[in-house]
């Protein structure tokens, strides 16, 4: 695999792991999805009441803010930076894309400080920063996982929802994903194969999808990142499973696929789990099980300035955030869910609800 080490600290122009986005080199992506616009957001509770990014008669924030992000979410950071610097002039936002499971480890593994760690699946959260670098985790969005590709890709004219595995089976398309081991998108996307290959028997007819989807997309065809397989489309890559977020954002042609394998339908949540796949955290190997999407927010121990953060979060979890989310494909979660809520900081509590549910 082409790689650097994506754990160290780097330029916007690096690898995408180690991508430090400003104002001047990250423009906001509009909408302009072929297809139906985003449904409007998940509500699974009262809404939480508008709240000032801070309470009352607190000193003016200062300093740095340091956020590491799942690449998926750049487009959404873009627009939180302005709007948070906007809010606190004396604050600058520092954000550092990368995979979500590279993000975790940044702090875990390799001792570097951060104010905020947001992952494409709070799950990452669980396995890598709890309870030794985080007392909470925040659930505050979901995604779905499409098929995007060019409208130069093999067989583009047509591609559907109903014979997308027997496309992609033929000889000649080339397919992309991303390492299982640094993206939720990764092991995320091996668990739709999986679902998709009961899913679609009968036009499979005995023929494995997963294993062979598989080895198709090996070697340079695995990617760290969403923002890195991109550039593959069209040149190199016919087709990539992707968030819908991102294929929105970038304006890329694709297929929704059932609910019952995207892993966006809370309501297919135990034909999601009869599926599994692991990944590799170093040394150690996570297996997961196939859930809904769900990204997740924390403050590590020791922040540095974790009010910036707390801050931050609460604009990320209220009415502006949420909008945000919304318009650039993201379903949020309202209220938010939270493991540890018994140590979430006082002002975002309004703002989110136990879970599971008490």
């Amino acid at each position: 695999m082409n790689m650097r080490d994506p754990y160290r600290p780097g330029r916007w122009g690096d690898h995408p792991a180690r991508r430090i986005f400003s104002l001047a080199v990250l423009l906001v992506g509009g909408m302009g999805c072929v297809r139906p616009p985003t449904p409007p957001e998940t509500t699974r509770g009262p809404q939480a009441p508008a709240r000032a990014p801070l309470p009352p008669g607190s000193q003016p924030l200062s300093g740095e803010l340091s956020v590491f992000f799942a690449a998926s979410l750049d487009q959404v950071l873009a627009e939180m930076k302005t709007a948070f610097e906007q809010a606190h002039p004396g604050v600058q936002v520092r954000a550092e894309a990368s995979g979500s499971q590279v993000a975790a480890r940044k702090v875990s593994e390799y001792g570097r400080t951060a104010d905020l760690v947001l992952t494409a699946d709070w799950e990452v959260i669980e396995a890598l920063l709890r309870p030794a670098h985080a007392a909470w985790n925040i659930g505050f969005a979901s995604n779905e996982i499409v098929l995007a590709y060019r409208e130069s890709s093999r067989y583009a004219a047509e591609i559907n929802a109903d014979n997308w595995p027997e496309v992609l089976l033929r000889k000649e398309v080339r397919v992309a994903r991303l390492n299982e081991d640094l993206a939720p998108l990764g092991y995320q996307t091996l668990l739709l194969w999986k679902l998709a290959e009961r899913y679609y028997a009968p036009l499979l007819a005995g023929r494995p999808l997963h294993d062979a989807l598989k080895q198709r997309a090996s070697g340079n065809l695995v990617r760290a990142d969403v923002l890195d397989v991109l550039p593959l489309l069209g040149p190199e890559v016919d087709y990539t499973f992707t968030f819908r977020s991102v294929a929105q954002a970038h304006h890329l042609p694709f297929i929704e696929l059932p609910p019952e394998i995207n892993l966006s339908d809370p309501a297919q949540a135990k034909r999601y789990a009869q599926v599994s796949t692991t990944y590799h955290n170093g040394t150690e190997t996570v297996q997961v099980t196939g859930q809904p999407i769900v990204y997740g927010a924390t403050i590590p121990a020791g922040a540095p300035n974790a009010p910036a953060a707390e801050s931050f979060l609460a604009l990320l979890l209220g009415p502006t955030g949420r909008k945000i989310l919304q318009g650039q494909g993201f379903r949020p979660l309202v209220p938010a869910r939270c493991r540890g809520i018994q140590a979430v900081p006082p002002a975002l509590r309004p703002l989110v609800e136990p879970w599971p549910p008490e």
